[in-house]
């Protein structure tokens, strides 16, 4: 009885140190594509984060100012 719960023993332990199943993931199943589709102008970028801030609540010259082009280039 010894013997197999020495043998019981070393296969768990084999078991337990075990890392071959890291090796099954080393390509990468799906190839990722990046593509930009479309580039904003930093210019518009700030507009709108800043008519944003005027939406919510902020009254500044900025906001105030990023809003007014807003609205022109939107035709509000």
């Amino acid at each position: 009885m010894n013997l197999q719960f020495s043998d019981l023993v070393q296969r768990l332990e084999a078991e337990r140190n075990d890392i071959s199943y890291r090796s099954h993931f080393t390509k990468p199943e799906v190839k990722v594509v990046t593509k930009t589709l479309k580039v904003i102008p930093e210019r518009f970028k700030r507009i709108y984060f800043h008519a944003g801030r005027y939406a919510a609540g902020d009254r500044d010259k900025l906001a105030s100012e990023a809003w007014a082009e807003y609205e022109k280039q939107e035709d509000i």
